[in-house]
C-alpha cells in the first residue's frame, strides 16, 4: 500500500481539498480524465465540514458522488484542527475494500489503536460473510478494542441516532452514503452536531 500523499500541506489537521472537490463535481462529465488526472498524486481527498454549513458555496452532492465513484479512493470529512479520539462506527455492507480507507484516517487518530465496532446486518451470504471475516481480521490490526454487532442500520440519521447511545467520534460508511451523509448535514444547524465520517469507494 502506497503512503497517503498531500502535496499541499504537511500537517494533517489543517488539510482541505475543497478546491479540488469543486473542481471535479463542476465537471459537466461528473469528473472526465482531465479533471481526475488533477488527483493522481493523493490516496484521498481530506474535507472540513465547516465547508458544508457554508451559505455562500452549494455542495452538489450528486456531482461529487459521481466523480468519487469514478476516482474510487477514500474521502473524509473531518472537524479541522481536531484529532478522532472516540470510537469508530464501521458499517458492513458487502465491501472489501477498506484497508485505503483505514490507512487514510490514522494520521487523524489521537492514538494509533482507538475502538471501534463493526456494524454488520443479520442476513448475508456467504461471499458476504467471508468478506466480513476478512474485515474483522483487518480492523483488528488498527482498533482496539474491536466490537462486533449485528444490527439493521440503514441511513446516515440511522448511524448518527446510534452513535448517540455510544461515544462515538468517526463513521466509516460506503461510499453510496455520500450523498445521504450531505442531506443529513443540510438539516443540521451546526456542522458540530455532525460526526466526522470517512467513505470508501
Amino acid at each position: 500500500m502506497s503512503k497517503i500523499v498531500h502535496i499541499e500541506n504537511k500537517d494533517p489537521f489543517l488539510l482541505n481539498d475543497w478546491e479540488l472537490a469543486r473542481s471535479l463535481y463542476s465537471c459537466k462529465s461528473g469528473g472526465c480524465t482531465n479533471c481526475l488526472s488533477k488527483f493522481q498524486t493523493k490516496d484521498s481527498l481530506i474535507l472540513p465540514l465547516s465547508e458544508l454549513f457554508n451559505k455562500k458555496v452549494k455542495v452538489d452532492s450528486a456531482g461529487l458522488y459521481k466523480s468519487i465513484s469514478s476516482w474510487r479512493k477514500p474521502v473524509l470529512f473531518y472537524h479541522q484542527g481536531k484529532r478522532i479520539t472516540r470510537k469508530v462506527l464501521i458499517k458492513f455492507t458487502g465491501s472489501d475494500n477498506f484497508e485505503p480507507s483505514i490507512l487514510a484516517l490514522l494520521p487523524f487518530l489521537k492514538e494509533r489503536k482507538v475502538p471501534a465496532n463493526v456494524i454488520s446486518p443479520y442476513a448475508l451470504t456467504k461471499a458476504n460473510r467471508s468478506k466480513e471475516h476478512d474485515l474483522v481480521e483487518l480492523t483488528k490490526q488498527y482498533f482496539e478494542p474491536l466490537g462486533f454487532i449485528k444490527l439493521n442500520l440503514h441511513t446516515v440519521a440511522d448511524f448518527h441516532e446510534f452513535a448517540t447511545t455510544d461515544e462515538v467520534g468517526l463513521l466509516m460508511l460506503p461510499l453510496k452514503d455520500l450523498p445521504d451523509y450531505i442531506q443529513y448535514a443540510s438539516r443540521l444547524s451546526n456542522y458540530n452536531m455532525l460526526l466526522p465520517a470517512i467513505f470508501q469507494p
